[in-house]
This record gives structure tokens, sequence and C-alpha cells, in this order.
């Protein structure tokens, strides 16, 4: 691959390194712990991410060995076919004419046509420690992320992209309004500072024979900065099976970057979990969540020039999430945990091994698109790894 087309390669996919599909539910951060287990945290918690989803949440880490520190923890995705698309497109600008060079990509618009290719990296520091009634979490957060779609019908090929990070924070309160259960109150608040980009390409503009595409990247990024709250309750029954109901409010406000790529509208969220003894693991959760009660994401639809409409996405499938962790194996200095799960109507499955002070996780999960069940998706596969104590 030339310096060019390394260039241009990167200068859509490393954007968003140093920086979504409009259509995919929008969000902040997904610990792939709780993907795994078909992305289902509103009511079971349990980890200092759960203020993602709760901020109740956090009332549920455990205060064993004190406080919970929680570093490097980077998280890296890909979708099935990227890997391919980018080597494609990188053989296309290597082309020895420009019109070789068009028509190869135009060439690849065809045969990766409407299939949706994403990659992210993130990282999430944080300290949290539960005091027993009261708890707080906070932490830090870089992330970046990448949608591309070719088009072979358009011959173009549609990009989201987005870099940002912030201060995420929870603050939780549990005591016993009867002998019936434990009501915890959580409450959140978040400050995020992002750059976005999201344009539609032809052939013509991404082989860039007089290579301007860099500057009118440039052109077209959105800086921005939002702040705003969450509430949340989960009320634990002192049963056996330890079931647990919650409920969220999220980006109370809107966590709002002047309406462009990126934002997150308020959304109302649901669930319950239990905890049963089984025989084959240390700690079971089995959870179900119903996310966006209100259906406040909408869909974009995007036309050749980059511009797009909002519709409504009242899609139930997409709002559904369901899974099991099992803590199967742990000793004095390791641990590992199974999970499964349905997210948006596709399996999930993963592991996390912690030895020591070090921790490695791997996850699938399948990402849904459009306004319509199964209308279209992408597989992810992840990678995480963190320090922490």
């Amino acid at each position: 691959m030339n310096k060019r087309s390394f260039s241009m390669i990167t200068g859509l996919t490393l954007f968003a390194a140093t920086s979504v599909q409009a259509t995919e539910l929008s969000y902040l951060y997904k610990d792939q712990r709780i993907m795994a287990m078909g992305g289902a945290n509103v009511a079971s918690g349990g980890y200092s991410t759960s203020l993602f989803s709760n901020p109740a949440g956090i009332a549920k880490v455990s205060n064993e060995h004190g406080v919970v520190v929680e570093i490097l923890g980077v998280q890296a995705g890909i979708s099935s076919e990227a890997s391919a698309l980018i080597d494609d497109l990188g053989d296309a600008l290597d082309a020895d004419t420009e019109i070789a060079g068009i028509a190869a990509i135009n060439a690849i618009y065809d045969e990766y046509s409407g299939q949706k290719i994403h990659a992210d990296v993130s990282n999430y520091s944080s300290i949290t420690n539960n005091h027993g009634k009261f708890s707080w979490s906070i932490g830090v957060l870089a992330a970046a992320d990448v949608n591309l779609t070719p088009y072979g019908d358009t011959d173009t090929l549609e990009v989201q992209a987005r870099g940002y990070g912030g201060v995420n924070s929870a603050f939780s309160y549990t005591f016993q309004p009867s002998e019936l259960g434990d009501l915890s109150l959580g409450l959140g608040l978040k400050f995020i500072t992002q750059t976005s980009y999201e344009d539609s390409l032809s052939a013509v503009e991404l082989y860039d024979e007089n290579e301007t595409l860099s500057d009118d990247i440039e052109a077209k990024t959105q800086d921005g900065t939002a702040f705003a709250g969450d509430l949340g309750i989960i009320y634990q029954f002192n049963t056996a099976l330890k079931p647990s109901l919650g409920l969220s409010v999220l980006n109370i406000g809107d966590l709002d970057f002047d309406g462009y790529y990126g934002s997150q509208p308020m959304t109302v969220n649901i669930g319950a979990s239990i905890s049963p003894d089984l025989f084959f693991a240390k700690k079971t959760v089995i959870s179900i969540d119903y996310v966006d009660l209100l259906y406040a994401n909408k869909t974009r639809n995007y036309n050749d020039d980059g511009s797009y409409t909002e519709v409504d996405d009242t899609s139930l499938e997409k709002r559904l999430r369901a899974g099991i962790s099992a803590l199967v194996y742990e000793n004095s200095w390791s641990t590992l945990e199974l999970a499964g799960g349905i997210y948006q109507g596709a399996y999930t499955a993963g592991l996390s091994f912690t030895a020591a002070l070090f921790r490695i996780g791997l996850t699938t999960y399948e990402e849904q698109y459009g306004t319509e069940d199964n209308e279209l998706s992408d597989r992810r596969y992840n990678l995480s790894v963190s320090l922490g104590w």
C-alpha cells in the first residue's frame, strides 16, 4: 500500500481513533463483560461501568476488598468484514491510474453494498467504593468509533465517526423501606466532549487524486461539549433468588452536541434480574432489560450528499436484552467468568479471566440497524484488557 492510499484509509479509520452508525441505538460505553450477557444490566449492576445503564447499579459492586480500582481498561472491537473491506480499498487506492482506481472502488461499493462495517477503541479508568449504604464511582472515558457502509446503487461510502471522552460519576444510597427488600437510589453526572464527522463519499472523492480529502474531512468535523444527569433505582427482594427490579432515566435533558452526530437522547430503561444458586458456579446473575422505553432514539437516513433525515425507530427487538453471567472459577489470585445472552435478537457470548491484577476478556455480539427488526446487522468481536484491584 503506497503512502497516498495509506493516508486515505487512515483518514477514515484512524480519524475515529483520535476523534457509529447513526441507526444503532445511542450509547457512550459498552462494557464487554455486560455485552457478553446480552447487554442487560439495568437491574443487576455490580460493575463500575454499571453507571452507563443505571447509576444505582454501583450499589451492587462488591465491597469485599474495599476500593475497586480499574485502570487502563482498554477495549477494541471490529466487525467481521472490516479487515477485508479496508484491505480491498487499500488495493484500489494503489491503482496506477485514476480511472482504474475509481472503477475498482465502485466495484468494491457493489461487492459490499449495504454491509455495515464498524471499528471502535476505548479506555475507561475508574475508582469505585461501596461503603454499604453509600456508594460512589468516578471514571474517565476516552473512546472512538467509526462506521462505514458502501452502497453500490449510489456509488457512495457512508461514513460516521466520532472521538469523545470525559468524566462520568455516580452516587447511590441504599436503605430498607421494609423487611421485603432493599432500595438503592442512584444519581449520575457526566461531562463529555467530542469531535464527530459524517458524510457520504463517492469513489472520486475517496480516490482523491488531488489529496484534498483530509482537508474536506477537517472542514466537516463538528466539535461540542455536553453535560447531563442520570437517575436510577434498584429494588432487591430479600428472598432466595434475590430478585431485583431496576429503572433508569439516562441523559436527562439530552446529552446534546448541538444536534450533531453523537448526540444522546434522554432514555427510560427498565430491567429485572435474579441471582440463583447453581451447582456449577460461585455466583450467577440472570438479567433481562428493555431500553429506550419511550422510543427517543431516531434513525438517520443519509442522502448521497451526506445530508440526512430522521425517522422514528420503534423496533422492539433492538431494545430487548437478556443474558446470564456465571462465575465458574475463583481462588485467591484468579477468576473465570462465562456469559451468554440474546442482544437485539442475536446471540452474545464471552469470557473474562482475571489473574492477580490483570484481566482479559473476549466477547461477540451483533448490532442491529434500521427501523425494522432484522433489517441490517453486523457481528462484532471485542477484546478487552485491564489492570485493577
